[in-house]
């Protein structure tokens, strides 16, 4: 009995000192591209490291009401942290697809600064056509990062 209840100690001591780590990223060439499944509003998420740079998730979400030929307000972000030592430019291309994978519409971004050692959630606003937002499935990610 006195055994099994140092091994449960030994392990709770353990647990407690080494906190279990988050998901991991997987590393990534510079630029990265990927291909993902997207819905509109929900975070896309990515799980990658970049030459130091960790992004976890991009969101694109409408302000308004999504309509078919209307152009529609958006708002992106970009969330992750850096590990890297030096600053990073990050710039982030989404290609929105239909559910064949055919280019539906290209949003930019503009280029944004993160800092060594700290967390990121970057916002821009953007604009997207309403029928593009209604028909994408996809998401084919560029990001590109610059030291």
């Amino acid at each position: 009995m006195k055994r099994v209840l140092f091994a449960l100690a030994a392990t709770l001591v353990t647990g407690l000192a080494f906190p279990q780590a988050g998901p991991a990223y997987a590393p990534a060439e510079n630029p990265f591209q990927g291909d993902y499944g997207f819905t509109l509003g929900r975070p896309t998420e990515l799980r990658v490291d970049i030459q130091g740079v960790r992004l976890d998730a991009i969101t694109l979400v409408a302000e308004g009401e999504v309509r078919a030929g209307a152009t529609v307000k958006c708002q992106v972000a970009v969330a992750g942290a850096s590990v890297a030592a030096k600053k990073a430019t990050l710039t982030v291309v989404l290609l929105l697809e239909d559910a064949d994978g055919r280019n539906l519409e290209r949003v930019k971004l503009e280029p944004f600064k993160v800092k060594p050692g700290k967390p990121f959630d970057e916002r821009q606003k953007v604009t997207a056509g309403g029928s593009t937002l209604a028909a994408a499935k996809r998401v084919y990610v560029f990001v590109q990062v610059a030291f």
